[in-house]
């Protein structure tokens, strides 16, 4: 029997530019077979709620589609083959690696990656058909879903049968997007019109990636700006036809081609009809700490030393202790600083003569914590 969810303790951040772990930190990662189940995230959200996990952030998350053709008919192996000849040109994303056969006739492309390890956002398109086919590769619940897609009629051995009747094998072919823990937030860039929104950012949460639709709706955002190519198209054309047929089909100096922004969008994907594309951002670097507190505590501890007026000590000693106080909420976490406040608060009031008990006064304290009366 295949495990549902694997639960991996002491994790290792790695790459993943993540490093709010503890001893009880772990990963939870969901086995292949159940992110093709109708729900995965709800099923990764009962295991938690079940077992008391809390949540912290998406380590990795990956979202896809499979198809035979793209939107415009273009068959991507062919797209491929064209692509890695330059006639088309991806904007972002500018490491590319490759990977296939070196047949007779010529190159049979299997796999383009674009991006790198550490990037917050790695594009892959790769053909799925070839990848399942050795026997150790197989997964029967990726054919299935192929048949309930109608990406193949037949289940067992991927066939489909064509308008007049004959049978062929398709090649269907995956686009993947992966997205690290990097990822913080997503913001609305512009519609389809090109017009330019600003809004709220969105949390990068499971509630974005919660059932079919929303996948959808993130795979367009992620290949609008991650999958978008372009045209190679140059400033003077039939000038660029004769030297290039000078050359024996070589591509010549760069400087004749036209810059990126003028050139056609080469259409892939068919988009939602007012669909607002979602960017996703990054975390931004932690700021670096400033050292003038530390200066000023330091001065002030030396001054103080040189005092002989009890009043001037008096009121020197009282500004340490604000400034210490301070350094104190920078190193602890919000809620805590909050917490120790109201203890601090309910425990002088409790010297200061008040006649209820502790738990009283605790839960006074408490209801204003909540109601926002205090501090």
């Amino acid at each position: 029997m295949q495990p549902l969810i694997e639960v991996r303790r002491n994790p290792k951040s790695g790459d993943s530019g993540f490093t709010g772990f503890v001893p009880e930190s772990c990963h939870l990662r969901l086995s292949n077979w159940v992110c093709y189940q109708d729900n995965p995230v709800g099923i990764l959200r009962d295991f938690m709620m079940k077992h008391d996990y809390i949540y912290k952030r998406i380590f990795r998350i990956d979202v896809c589609l499979d198809f035979e053709y793209f939107d415009s008919g273009d068959l991507p192996e062919r797209f491929a083959k064209r692509y890695l000849n330059r006639v088309f040109r991806k904007i972002n994303q500018c490491r590319i690696s490759s990977y296939g056969c070196d047949g007779w006739n010529d190159f049979e492309w299997e796999t383009i990656s674009w991006g790198n390890k550490t990037s917050m956002v790695s594009t892959k398109m790769y053909n799925k058909t070839k990848e399942l086919e050795p026997v150790k590769n197989d997964k029967p619940y990726i054919r299935s879903h192929w048949f309930m897609c109608g990406l193949v009629d037949n289940p067992c051995d991927c066939t489909k049968r064509r308008r007049d009747g004959s049978i062929y094998k398709p090649d269907i072919w995956r686009v993947e997007f992966s997205l690290k823990s990097t990822a913080d937030n997503w913001i609305v860039i512009e519609d389809q019109s090109g017009k330019k929104e600003k809004k709220k950012a969105i949390p990068h949460t499971l509630s974005l990636f919660d059932s079919k639709d929303k996948l959808w709706q993130r795979f367009q955002d992620l290949a609008f700006h991650y999958f978008h190519f372009k045209y190679r198209e140059y400033k003077n054309e039939e000038k660029a036809i004769a030297r290039i047929a000078l050359n024996n089909g070589k591509v010549f100096d760069h400087v004749e081609l036209k810059r990126k922004d003028r050139c056609r969008d080469k259409v892939l994907f068919y988009w939602d009809k007012d669909h607002e594309f979602l960017q996703v951002q990054t975390v931004p670097p932690p700021s670096k700490q400033s050292n003038d507190n530390e200066i000023l505590l330091r001065r002030l501890r030396q001054f103080k030393l040189t005092l002989t007026d009890p009043k001037l000590a008096q009121a020197t000693q009282a500004i340490l202790e604000f400034l210490e106080s301070l350094k104190v909420r920078q190193l602890t976490t919000h809620h805590l600083t909050r917490e120790t406040q109201a203890l601090q608060a309910a425990i002088s009031r409790k010297i200061g003569g008040d006649p209820r008990s502790a738990l009283e006064i605790l839960e006074e304290i408490k209801e204003m914590m909540a109601n926002e009366n205090i501090f």
